[in-house]
């Protein structure tokens, strides 16, 4: 009896262990956010971002990539350079971190734009890069055309006065084709001598609404071959809509395709690279961008008034923007779409982890019922002093810090961190110490391959003229960082299904029969295995460490100790209950025998004959419930058949009279 009686306290304390933890993480796994797992790439990525602003700066510097709406008053024209990279907006991987999108333009492909001027962003993005391109060209370097069918050529009204820079758009079909001839006629008369040719810059706003499929096939022709005759194009509403066989065209030749969505856009790539984290396209930057707004109005005035008069600029060496400062650029944008892959991984893992969690969370809860009425009948059988199941607040708090990796709760009384509570499943989960018993806390934590640093390739041998080339990968994606969470596990481990390196552990749910005939709870499989470094990793661990040492505990108590008591048990129950019964039996005979006289006595013999065994059931009922304080000691149906005994008198009376 005393050893069935510490396997039931060891029961209780495996009993209230489990409750802390569902009691904690229950809330735990309420609150838990699965976008906010991957904190190493979301830290890795503002580091993108600064690499991209910097190399952002070397590439499109002053008017080529500064927010026109923060331009002093004062700053010069022209610039030392012609320029090639221009800003086309900002992007934000993050809420908190941002960088300017540079694209090549000039001396090295076009831009196009799948929507046309009727949208006001690709309107603000036209008049923002025409004024760029404007202030910041040497004096003489550039000559735009501009085609707009929007309102009689509304989307550059504000630049007036610079016709022999910027003549005034064309508007219809004739006018068009006036453009796309004087284009053509520059390429015919394109010249390689050691004086660089000015560049002539085609800005389509919206094509005319009778351009006929010839027109665009001239459009695509100029763009095939603008770059090596210093002839480029940004092109909006590019891919036209496919109204006929003859009127689809493909992606414009050599051009960075923006997409318009609402309200960001997306980058595609630039000619002769990609944005890809495996270095092969085609990709787009992988990031949300917003398009460069509106200039301000007095800013375009006060620009086209200098380039109405005389002005003068710094000489414009022969040579293009530092080569090293876009292939970083590339390649910090490579890296930063295999950052951000890894993060829809993590954020996926995690999310896959947390429902494992919930649902284990739900099968333990069902185990824990069924533990808890199992174990009560155990206790009952055994008697003793009354179960205490419920956790107390310590250990409770104490699963919380456990399974959210934080100190140990403060005793309000002493403002000192509270011991933890006596170790309550020593001897379940074989071992000893503090709680929570049977699991340790490995601390060391899962770290991360190291990331090769940012390579450039060497850019000897390339021709200037020619659009850099795509740079290596900085870098292979890699594993998801753990963080250096602490993850639980057992001291003494129990029967487990292996995948990989992480046991699983399957969960008790569905009842079964258990030897000896006793009704346990069998396997339930989990959803998956969870993400061991992660809070509902952990989590289901630990309830799953918990199911197991439930089950035991159930297998436990089943053991011949419980068998033994169960005997011991019958047989008092039937002592006294025959005790009493043989005393009723005794009681009547006297009666019975004055029955021959037909006295007061003998009268009276057979109704009380008839009630005296349910009196001595009743009384054995009484003794047996005084003697163990507990109901579920008794066993009414044995003594029921016992107390039947108190009938063999009048059994034996009757037959004698009936047969004599």
């Amino acid at each position: 009896m005393a050893r069935l009686r510490a396997r039931i306290e060891r029961a209780a304390a495996q009993h209230r262990h489990t409750a802390a933890l569902i009691a904690a993480a229950g809330p735990i796994l309420e609150k838990y956010s699965p976008n906010a797992a991957p904190a190493e790439q979301y830290a890795e990525q503002h580091d993108l971002a600064a690499s991209l602003r910097a190399n952002a700066a070397m590439l499109a510097p002053g008017w080529l990539g500064a927010q026109l709406d923060a331009m002093a008053p004062a700053t010069p024209l022209g610039g030392p350079l012609p320029p090639t990279f221009v800003r086309v907006g900002q992007a934000h991987p993050l809420d908190d971190a941002r960088f300017p999108v540079i694209v090549p333009l000039l001396r090295a492909g076009h831009i196009a734009i799948d929507a046309d001027a009727r949208d006001p962003r690709v309107a603000g993005l036209l008049r923002s890069l025409v004024l760029r391109l404007l202030a910041s060209s040497p004096p003489g370097s550039v000559r735009i055309r501009t085609v707009d069918a929007v309102v009689d050529g509304a989307t550059f009204g504000w630049f007036t006065g610079i016709d022999s820079i910027m003549p005034p758009p064309a508007t219809d079909i004739q006018t068009l084709r006036g453009v796309l001839d004087e284009g053509e006629r520059w390429l015919a008369a394109r010249s390689d001598g050691p004086t660089p040719s000015p560049t002539l810059l085609l800005v389509i706003a919206s094509l005319p609404e009778l351009t006929e499929g010839r027109d665009l096939a001239r459009i695509a022709q100029l763009a095939h071959a603008g770059p090596a005759g210093r002839l480029h194009l940004i092109a909006a509403g590019w891919p036209p809509p496919p109204l006929t066989q003859e009127t689809t065209q493909a992606p414009l030749p050599h051009a960075t395709q923006i997409a318009i969505r609402n309200p960001h856009a997306w980058v595609g790539d630039p000619p002769g690279t990609t944005f890809s984290g495996t270095g092969t396209g085609p990709s787009r930057l992988n990031a949300p961008v917003y398009l460069d707004p509106d200039p301000p109005l007095e800013l375009v005035r006060r620009v086209c008034a200098q380039l109405s008069g005389p002005w003068t600029a710094p000489p414009a060496p022969v040579g293009e923007a530092s080569r090293t400062a876009w292939l970083e650029y590339v390649a910090a944008g490579q890296r930063l779409d295999a950052v951000r892959r890894e993060v829809i991984a993590v954020v996926a893992e995690h999310k896959s982890a947390l429902k494992a969690a919930q649902q284990d969370l739900v099968a333990i809860r069902a185990k824990l019922a069924h533990h808890e009425a199992y174990l009560t009948e155990v206790a009952g059988e055994a008697g003793g002093r009354p179960l205490e199941l419920r956790p107390a607040w310590p250990e409770v708090q104490a699963a919380h810090a456990a399974l959210t990796g934080a100190g140990q709760p403060v005793d309000p009384r002493r403002g000192a961190p509270m011991a933890p509570p006596p170790p309550p499943s020593a001897a379940l989960m074989g071992g000893s110490g503090a709680w929570p018993q049977g699991q340790r806390i490995l601390t060391t934590p899962v770290s991360a391959p190291p990331r090769p640093p940012m390579s450039v390739p060497p850019v000897s041998g390339v021709p200037t003229s020619a659009m850099p080339g795509t740079p290596a990968v900085a870098g292979a994606p890699r594993a998801p960082a753990t963080g250096g969470y602490p993850l639980v596990a057992p001291r003494s481990a129990p029967p487990t299904q292996h995948t990989g390196s992480i046991p699983r552990v399957p969960i008790s749910g569905v009842p079964v029969s258990g030897p000896g005939g006793i009704v346990g709870t069998g396997v339930v499989s989990p959803l998956g295995m969870p993400v061991p470094e992660s809070i509902p990793g952990r989590v289901a661990t630990a309830l799953r460490m918990s199911a197991a040492g439930l089950k035991r505990s159930e297998a436990e108590l089943a053991a011949p100790g419980r068998q033994a008591a169960s005997n011991r048990r019958v047989w008092v129950n039937a002592g006294v209950y025959f005790a009493f019964a043989l005393l009723a039996a005794i009681v009547q005979i006297p009666a019975l025998l004055a029955s021959e006289r037909l006295t007061g006595a003998g009268l009276l013999a057979l109704p009380c004959a008839l009630v005296l065994p349910a009196l001595s059931f009743g009384l054995g009922w009484l003794t047996i419930g005084a003697m163990t304080r507990k109901s579920t000691s008794r066993t009414p149906a044995l003594g029921m058949v016992i107390s039947l005994l108190a009938l063999v008198p009048v059994l034996v009376f009757g037959g004698v009279i009936l047969f004599l």
